[in-house]
């Protein structure tokens, strides 16, 4: 999807359903939003949750929207975490999945994406059986890392829709709710701490290190390959002996057949071993042992070697790093 297009023809569309007028009337002006936003900036509140309750009640009313939410995304996991939601009876949501557009857009683009409905008849079904007929939403960073989404929806009994000075708003309150966020549950102290005691230089971003363990994108005798070794995960050996076996082939003509198409069975099975290592290590409580074993290492040192080989970073520096940011 293209955000940038998306933002311009949502605010039209929105803009064709609403006069300039009632608009006005129906929300408040930039002054007064602005000073809403700075009153929850400095505001004290007793627990985050009434923080986070708080920012979201504001945009319901600054965005005319019958639902807010702050979602905290998994970039490994198929569903983004519910933080906090307020608006119509969605009180037990807890998750929601990343894959709809209105999250997978903004975490794609890293921008905000803003959808009106064209047509009076039409709505889209989006979350646990709401028809929207509008939503906005932008990413929220904290410490450099994506760590969630900030949405408003409105449903199919909303009047109007949003436009792009809403657009320009929630992106403003996203630094707000991020701000809330470093300084209440995430300290962006911590990161600082431990990248200058374990490593200075060449840390990547989370989002650089996903990227760069992404599984291999082969077909084939090679994608054959992949599957297999991601099935026998945590089950049965990795080396090639049984990999060619159960493919039905010889060792030496499996590894032939790899050699036409430029690869080998080693570039497979590391690449293989560095995406789960990294889901292992930031969405689970597996040990660096158990790690190891799971991934058919012959010691913890052998896997450490391998990741430090993968990453410049040993596997409890990038945990520690990285935990609290996927």
């Amino acid at each position: 999807m293209d955000t940038d297009a998306t933002r311009r023809d949502g605010a039209s569309a929105g803009g064709g359903n609403a006069s300039a007028g009632s608009r006005k009337n129906r929300k408040p002006g930039l002054v007064e939003r602005l000073k809403i936003l700075h009153q929850l900036l400095t505001d004290r509140f007793a627990t985050h949750a009434e923080h986070q309750e708080a920012y979201l009640q504001a945009g319901l009313g600054m965005f005319a929207a019958q639902i807010g939410m702050l979602l905290r995304v998994r970039l490994l996991q198929p569903s983004a975490e519910v933080d906090a939601v307020c608006g119509m009876d969605l009180a037990g949501a807890v998750e929601v999945d990343q894959t709809l557009e209105w999250c997978s857009a903004p975490i794609a683009h890293r921008t905000t994406t803003l959808w009106n409905c064209p047509e009076p008849n039409i709505s889209r079904e989006v979350y646990n059986g709401v028809e929207i007929r509008g939503y906005l939403c932008t990413p929220v960073f904290v410490a450099g890392h994506i760590y969630g989404l900030l949405c408003f929806l409105q449903s199919a009994g909303g009047q109007g829709g949003f436009t792009d000075e809403d657009a320009e708003t929630v992106e403003i309150m996203a630094k707000g709710v991020a701000k809330m966020i470093e300084l209440q549950r995430v300290p962006p102290v911590d990161q600082a701490r431990l990248r200058a005691g374990f490593v200075t230089e060449g840390v990547k971003t989370f989002e650089e290190y996903i990227y760069q363990a992404r599984l291999p994108e082969v077909y084939g005798v090679p994608g054959r390959v992949v599957e297999v070794l991601q099935k026998r995960i945590g089950k049965a050996s990795l080396s090639i002996d049984f990999i060619a076996e159960e493919m039905n082939l010889s060792k030496r003509t499996l590894q032939r057949r790899l050699q036409q198409q430029g690869i080998s069975f080693a570039e497979l099975r590391d690449q293989v071993r560095f995406h789960y290592s990294i889901n292992y290590l930031v969405e689970n409580n597996m040990s660096i042992d158990s790690i190891s074993s799971t991934l058919d290492f012959s010691d913890r040192t052998s896997f450490t070697n391998a990741f430090k080989r993968w990453t410049g970073l040993s596997p409890s520096t990038f945990r520690k790093l990285f935990r609290d940011y996927a």
